[in-house]
């Protein structure tokens, strides 16, 4: 956990923030920083998945919350604005989860990011 293992020359993708990538699922990247300043989440919206990362969790081995929630403080680049990016998070589509940590989430997205920004206060 205390490796530097920082990208050297981080490009956008290309196309960022104009559609799917021209990958399998058309995945949607989403810009969801705090937990780094590059974060994004990717949604699926023909499947209605989301893959999280670390913006949004289900478990973790330090924490004693189960199902959505936020890393711990100590995980993030930027609290506030990790904060700020479930309410982006909470705009998608999808009632499937899969998150950086912990087990899969079946239910709104929306609703999972609710109740992770609810803990989060």
């Amino acid at each position: 956990g205390t490796a530097d293992v920082a990208v050297t020359a981080p490009e956008p993708f290309p196309g960022a923030g104009t559609g799917p990538l021209d990958l399998p699922g058309r995945p949607v990247p989403v810009h969801t920083p705090g937990h780094t300043a590059g974060h994004c989440a990717f949604h699926f919206p023909d499947t209605g998945v989301v893959v999280s990362g670390d913006a949004l969790v289900s478990g973790h081995p330090t924490s004693r919350t189960e199902g959505p929630q936020m890393l711990t403080d100590m995980f993030h680049h930027e609290r506030a604005t990790a904060v700020a990016s479930l309410d982006v998070l909470a705009e998608l589509d999808g009632d499937l989860l899969l998150p950086g940590h912990g087990p899969l989430h079946e239910g709104p997205v929306r609703d999972a990011a609710r109740l992770a920004r609810e803990r989060a206060q």
